[in-house]
């Protein structure tokens, strides 16, 4: 059953409304609070959709139903891999960048730890080093519980629209 994200309770259906500028799915009493979202009509087939900017982020989701998602997540050690399998090659971290096509600030960055790799950076080294650095795991679900003993969000905008009496 949905849940109801401004007031937290368990509801037959929901509705998408926007309130306070955010998109939330809301129980047929709560959605009197914001404006309904219009849906916008999906492309034709002839019409190419638009890509999506690439992320730097360290998690890598694969597209599969919610309870079964998996994420790409560099191993912990990956440091220490990248620069043992560089420094047995005798190369220095410009020979990997420009191996690479990378710029040597990013590979210094990822040795040291300060940047984790992208998932292309990262199976690059792993295609010249030979290594493994991406392992798959399983994402927690962090559906939301219905708490009742706290005050909601639908409580605040309640709140924040009452007119101070004068």
């Amino acid at each position: 059953m949905p849940t109801c994200e401004i007031c937290g309770r368990e509801c037959k259906s929901t509705r998408e409304i926007s309130l306070e500028g955010a998109c939330l799915q809301a129980c047929s009493r709560c959605a009197q609070l914001g404006e309904p979202v219009q849906r916008r009509k999906k492309p034709s087939s002839q019409t190419r959709p638009i890509a999506k900017p690439r992320s730097s982020s360290t998690r890598y989701t694969t597209v599969r139903p919610r309870s079964q998602r998996r994420e790409l997540v560099p191993v912990e050690d990956f440091t220490k891999l990248i620069r043992r399998a560089r420094e047995e090659r005798k190369w220095s971290q410009k020979d990997v960048a420009n191996k690479l096509h990378e710029r040597t600030s990013v590979i210094t960055k990822v040795e040291s730890g300060k940047m984790a790799p992208t998932i292309n950076l990262a199976r690059k080294l792993e295609r010249l080093f030979k290594l493994t650095l991406l392992e798959e795991t399983e994402s927690i679900d962090l559906s939301p519980t219905p708490s009742h003993s706290t005050a909601t969000l639908g409580d605040v905008v309640q709140i924040k629209r009452k007119k101070p009496s004068s």
